[in-house]
């Protein structure tokens, strides 16, 4: 068995960032083409300008996002690497393919 004392909170906060940032950029993503599929049955002026302060808006609300959670993550791997200083960390067992 092999023990986790600790998590490096750099790294669990650059890996949290990014995956939460890449998840809600695909979901971004989705919900672009079906407001750009809005728009074409649907085409006007301030229908377009109304569609680039939407994707503007999702685009600093995903960066917020990705960065509350990131700290969250490190939040949690700071309370985790104290309770496992305290009472021990997960233990793992770690083993080969047969």
């Amino acid at each position: 068995m092999t023990e986790v004392k600790s998590v490096h909170l750099k790294s669990l906060f650059k890996i949290g960032f990014f995956f939460y940032l890449v998840v809600m950029l695909a979901v971004g993503i989705v919900g672009l083409v079906f407001m750009l599929a809005g728009l074409v049955t649907n085409f006007s002026t301030s229908a377009l300008t109304g569609a680039l302060g939407a994707i503007v808006i999702y685009l600093v609300l995903t960066l917020i996002y990705s960065l509350l959670a990131a700290v969250v993550l490190a939040l949690s791997g700071f309370l985790y690497n104290k309770v496992a200083q305290k009472f021990g960390g997960v233990q793992v067992e770690i083993g080969e393919k047969e």
